[in-house]
């Protein structure tokens, strides 16, 4: 085979992961591509992080999810500050 007519090998990622315990996960690449993982059983913690991955493939709610961030984060500027302010987020009900 000559070498203009070798095959071109791209670099695919993977879209899901099945884990080998019971926690499902959801990653996100600087790039914005998501992955997840997920475990067989489908239980409702599975299905929270695929619905996820189903949301964020919405391109609209997803610039919108993070409108709504950056505005919650405002005025946060420093390291401490925004570490502060995320601890505040996660303690809301």
């Amino acid at each position: 085979m000559s070498e203009d007519r070798q095959p071109e090998i791209k670099y695919v990622r993977k879209r899901l992961y099945v884990t080998d315990d019971q926690t499902p996960a959801l990653s996100v690449d600087d790039d914005g591509y998501v992955r997840c993982g997920l475990t067989v059983d489908m239980r409702t913690n599975d299905m929270i992080v695929l619905g996820l991955v189903l949301a964020l493939k919405n391109k609209k709610w997803k610039a919108d999810l993070i409108e709504r961030v950056k505005e919650k984060m405002a005025g946060a500027t420093t390291p401490t500050s925004k570490s502060v302010r995320i601890m505040e987020l996660l303690g809301d009900d």
